[in-house]
């Protein structure tokens, strides 16, 4: 935690899938959303912060929204 920090992001398939990888990360010891949550309708990101300092931000967005732009 003193030396060497990641952070890694990860596209999901849902919302519910962001929500339950978070779970699944503090489950297991880490700390749920380190930093606020973002939910914009069609894009929704949270992060998890494991046990050795590392962020996973999670991360959906509606396919259809793209199509939009």
């Amino acid at each position: 935690r003193t030396q060497v920090q990641g952070l890694f992001a990860l596209s999901l398939g849902s919302r519910d899938e962001v929500d339950a990888l978070v779970a699944a990360g503090v489950a297991a010891g880490g700390r749920a959303d380190p930093g606020p949550a973002q939910d914009y309708g069609f894009m929704y990101g949270r992060s998890c912060e494991d046990p050795d300092g590392h962020v996973f931000e999670l991360l959906w967005m509606d396919p259809a929204a793209l199509e939009q732009t």
